[in-house]
């Protein structure tokens, strides 16, 4: 009756909830799909897609756990219909970071892929309406009884007008009860959406100047909890946090940047010379034990102090992308210059369009970027997102790696309820799968370098997109140094 009386839960929606894997188990490469359960405990379920394997087997590990003391194995099996897929499902019991151990079996041998995921609610338990009817009238009907009960038997033992007090009494005394359980009952239902339920953590972010440099800094917000845990941290591709910068509401300018942590409760960064605005900013860290945190604020840059030196270096003027020679640490007293590896992207013309609508974006110095599948995309359908380069005389352009690998993706929906950071591998943290491999004391497998493009001219995403409406895609790559952002809207259909 407590449940059914209580007020209409509320969701948290975290976007992109499904983990995505491209890699290597041994000598078999694999594409793995999780698809998290909503609440806990629940089941997962797993796809992997692999050749070549005569079985496939799944086991899921809580960081402070282990593999020693988690539910054994679970065999998948073949999907009817199918080639080279096999489905199992796999039990999360708590929030925290879990590994996902995937051992393929086969002619070649055997292989082990780990796949790190942050285990969250996703979303409040709910209640039918019919079941909280008939809770509510068996509640009615207990409490009705309780009271009659206690009433009789005063009124077998006492005269007539103690028997009503001690009555009044009860009844009292049991709907106290009922608001005391409440009220508790409120209070856990308080700490679930604040600490348990999977979504980003708002942070702090401002900005400030030291002499002829504008920084950007951010701190965790006091309200939250857990937000001020800065000081164990793993480096994921080089780099304590990767943050990015979304301007609105037309978000025709992109940043990309890895600021530099001063002390656990701070990082900072040179800001580029992007325009001044108000801008939308997501940043990803990886703890210690595999936890992976999405933070975001909002923040108003200013203008710019100075001119990008690199648009002097070209003659197409729709677009600046540019990046600092100089190599910051990852963790310093003071952030001197722009990371090698920070990007941006704006367009220079406000009459030019700020994302490409059909198959190619333009890049800086005449060169193009082909999105090879642009449509046809529908929702929850599982796709590569594929990305080719090509110099101003229409031939492939060779790509270089960018902090270890092809590209870096970002996918954000309309409206902002999706944003995600993809890589050539998946969605998942490298800083994550490389702690639990170590820990596990599994062989060390480069997924990067054993994943091998189809051309060096190519790139491309693993992912699903969550729901049907309008994206905006940034996909980046590095050609002879400079990293380009090619930038795109595409529709993505609902299934039918």
């Amino acid at each position: 009756m407590l449940l059914a009386c209580l007020p209409a839960l509320l969701c948290a929606h975290v976007g992109s909830p499904n983990v995505f894997f491209e890699g290597q188990a041994g000598p078999y490469p694999v594409r793995v799909i999780i698809r998290p359960p909503a609440v806990l405990p629940g089941a997962a379920q797993v796809d992997v897609r692999v050749e070549g394997a005569s079985s496939v087997s799944l086991q899921a590990a809580l960081w402070g756990a282990g593999p020693q003391a988690s539910a054994a194995p679970v065999t998948a099996t073949a999907v009817a219909g199918e080639t080279n897929l096999f489905n199992a499902v796999v039990w999360f019991f708590y929030n925290g970071s879990y590994s996902v151990q995937v051992r393929v079996e086969g002619e070649r041998g055997s292989g082990t892929a780990v796949v790190p995921i942050t285990s969250a609610a996703l979303r409040q338990p709910s209640m039918s309406a019919g079941l909280a009817a008939v809770l509510i009238a068996l509640g009615i009907v207990l409490f009705a009884w309780a009271v009659w009960l206690v009433g009789a038997s005063a009124r077998a033992s006492l005269p007539q007008l103690p028997a009503r007090f001690v009555t009044v009494l009860a009844a009292g005394i049991f709907a106290g009860a009922i608001y005391a359980g409440k009220n508790r009952w409120q209070r856990m239902d308080c700490e679930f959406r604040n600490n348990a339920l999977a979504k980003p953590v708002p942070v702090l972010a401002s900005t400030h100047t030291n002499g002829n440099l504008h920084l950007l800094r951010l701190t965790p917000s006091a309200d939250v909890t857990g937000a001020s845990s800065w000081d164990t941290l793993a480096a994921d591709h080089g780099k304590l946090m990767h943050l990015f910068l979304l301007r609105a509401p037309d978000f025709n300018a992109f940043a990309h940047l890895h600021p530099v942590r001063r002390d656990a409760r701070t990082f900072e960064n040179v800001l580029p010379p992007l325009p001044a605005g108000d801008y939308q900013l997501y940043a990803e860290i990886t703890h210690e034990n595999g936890l992976n945190q999405t933070l975001i604020a909002r923040v108003a840059l200013p203008e710019p102090a100075g001119r990008a030196p690199q648009m002097a270096l070209t003659s197409n003027m729709l677009d600046v992308i540019c990046q600092s020679p100089l190599l910051g640490a990852t963790n310093g007293a003071q952030p001197f210059a722009l990371d090698a590896d920070d990007s941006w992207h704006t367009s220079m013309s406000a009459t030019s369009p700020t994302a490409a609508r059909g198959k190619t974006s333009r890049l800086m110095g005449g060169l193009n970027m082909v999105f090879q599948n642009a449509e046809g995309l529908v929702e929850n359908r599982e796709t590569s997102l594929r990305f080719q380069v090509l110099a101003a005389d229409g031939q492939p352009a060779t790509l270089q790696h960018y902090m270890g690998m092809l590209g870096h993706a970002v996918v954000r929906r309309e409206g902002g309820e999706v944003f995600t950071h993809l890589h050539p591998i998946g969605t998942i943290s490298m800083a994550a799968q490389e702690l639990f491999t170590r820990r596990e004391g599994l062989p060390t497998t480069n997924s990067l370098r054993t994943k091998a493009p189809t051309a060096m001219s190519e790139v491309s995403f693993p992912y699903a997109f969550p729901r049907a409406g309008d994206y905006r895609l940034w996909a980046q790559v590095r050609i002879k140094g400079r990293v380009l952002t090619g930038v795109f809207d595409v529709q993505v259909k609902p299934a039918r």
